[in-house]
């Protein structure tokens, strides 16, 4: 490899953890997760490894390269970070190179030194990584011994390849600091989404709510207390829309503070449990309930209230689309597919058509009388919380399938 290949390609070593963590982290913010700060001192350390393994003829690019894991260290102010690669490199240094350990010790204690004082003079990262350049070129040409006469290649080394490092070192920092703000440009972009969500979610509840709180302020305008007629007639209806309004109050409160606690649980006695609950409300509305659930033992990472809220709220909604006058059939059955558990809850009644289906999740949207929508966009969420999947497979007049998968606790 000739010397520019040797920069380039310590560039791209040192570069691609990190663009592999900033990548990560941003799909992670898609999918409304939190990610560890440790995270990123494995990209660091991923990135001081691969410039150790880079083999070369020109050492003077190597010396002057594997401290940049270590500049990007000092620069984010990780104290323990910055002094465990302080020690790896120096014993490189001492053990691969034969460097003057009073040269290595030195230019490390320079570093470790120098570094805060910038920090604390608010001296700009810009500044910072151009000192850091001059302290390094200095030390290399001393712990080299590229100042001997006799070198041919004392021109290159002394002048080009200082330049090289300047511009590349320059470089690493640039495309770092770009990908730095494109990951909080766009966590800031999600966060104007979300308030946004919010915004409007308090809108459609101030909406919801207001219309029953109408109907109640209607009735009680013409309620006569010495009318009989109006206490058979008019009270219900209140108590009926007050209960409704205090379900919409209910079921937005429990969304806006969802909480899941994973533990190991076993999916299966879960279900049967779910299955006892569902058994009785079919009974009662003359439903016939079938299922197929297996005895052994399913380990998953789940929120076993959670998802017990999430299954009777599915078991619910498919009794809810069984007309009165049609002999209702729901089915629960369960199956193990590539690390996955899948449960089908199926029943017989009036299906849904694509435009409802895809509406499916929205908050305040409802098919039912004195529904809100909110509880299949809460089974939603504590579905994904769980890195799971909810789907609906419907056809008018045809039933409906919702199918859940959820992720089996790996073995060891």
């Amino acid at each position: 490899m000739n010397i520019l290949e040797t920069l380039s390609l310590s560039c791209i070593f040192i570069l691609f953890p990190l663009f592999c963590y900033f990548i990560f982290v941003i799909n992670e913010q898609n999918l409304g997760r939190k990610t560890s700060n440790v995270l990123f001192d494995v990209a660091l350390y991923s990135s001081l490894y691969l410039i150790l393994k880079v083999e070369t003829e020109y050492i003077s690019v190597k010396v002057m390269f594997i401290t940049i894991p270590l500049l990007i260290a000092y620069l984010k102010e990780k104290k323990i970070l910055s002094i465990i690669f302080s020690l790896l490199i120096g014993l490189y240094y001492f053990y691969k190179f034969d460097i003057n350990i009073i040269l290595i010790i030195l230019e490390l204690s320079i570093y470790f030194v120098l570094f805060p004082i910038l920090k604390k003079k608010s001296v700009n990262d810009f500044n910072t990584t151009s000192v850091f350049v001059v302290i390094k070129v200095i030390f290399t040409t001393l712990g080299l011994n590229l100042f001997e006469i006799n070198n041919l290649n004392f021109v290159k080394k002394i002048m080009i390849l200082p330049f090289a490092f300047y511009l590349m070192t320059h470089l690493i920092h640039y495309l770092m600091t770009k990908s730095e703000q494109i990951m909080s440009l766009h966590l800031t972009i999600k966060e104007l989404e979300r308030e946004k969500q919010v915004r409007n979610s308090l809108f459609k509840i101030t909406h919801e709510i207001k219309n029953p709180i109408a109907v109640c302020k209607g009735y009680l305008e013409m309620f006569d207390p010495k009318n009989e007629d109006h206490l058979k007639r008019y009270i219900p209806i209140i108590r009926q829309e007050i209960e409704r309004t205090l379900t919409i109050m209910t079921d937005f409160t429990n969304l806006t503070k969802l909480t899941v606690d994973k533990r190991k649980m076993d999916i299966m006695v879960l279900l049967n449990d779910v299955v006892e609950i569902a058994s009785v409300l079919a009974s009662e509305k003359k439903i016939e309930f079938e299922h197929n659930l297996s005895d052994d033992e399913v380990y998953i990472y789940g929120d076993y209230d959670r998802l017990k809220q999430v299954f009777i709220n599915v078991i619910k909604n498919a009794m809810e689309a069984i007309p009165l006058n049609k002999k209702g059939l729901i089915k629960v059955n369960a199956k193990l597919t590539r690390g996955n558990i899948t449960i089908i809850i199926e029943d017989n009644g009036v299906g849904m058509n694509k435009e409802v289906k895809d509406k499916m999740g929205e908050p305040f949207f409802t098919t039912k009388k004195n529904g809100t929508g909110l509880g299949i966009k809460l089974s939603n969420e504590i579905i994904e919380e769980h890195k799971g999947l909810l789907e609906y497979k419907s056809k008018p007049k045809a039933g409906t399938k919702a199918i859940v998968t959820l992720p089996l606790k790996k073995s060891l």
